[in-house]
């Protein structure tokens, strides 16, 4: 595992998981490219920081929080690199779930790394 885009990756991810858990939805969708796609894992396909916003005020709304990634893989070189990582978050109810997600994050001419391609499911 290549040690520097694991580290990029990481602090993606803290970014990621503390602004969804702070319930900080302008904060998570800024960390999304203009033309960014994203599907949450029941075949729609959403694009755009309106989009994205709209999803995730519904996690927070159903009480989504607790949002955890472990890395399993990364790769990619220069400017676009990639993620495969288990997600794990907890419902309102105390419910526990989880699956694998992708994203795909390409470094931008002000040197921030945005999400351009976000994929995850869900295991039952």
């Amino acid at each position: 595992m290549n040690i520097e885009v694991k580290l990029i990756v990481e602090s993606a991810n803290a970014l990621w998981n503390k602004a969804l858990n702070n319930k900080n939805i302008k904060v998570l969708v800024k960390l999304y490219a203009e033309n960014a796609t994203l599907s949450p894992g029941n075949g729609v396909m959403l694009s755009g920081h309106d989009e994205i916003e709209n999803l995730f005020m519904e996690f927070i709304k159903n009480g989504v929080h607790n949002h955890h990634l472990e890395i399993i893989e990364v790769g990619g070189s220069d400017k676009i690199i990639y993620q495969v990582s288990k997600w794990s978050a907890n419902g309102n109810d105390s419910s526990t779930f989880g699956g694998i997600t992708m994203s795909v994050l390409e470094q931008h001419s002000d040197g921030k790394w945005l999400t351009n391609s976000h994929v995850w499911n869900m295991k039952s």
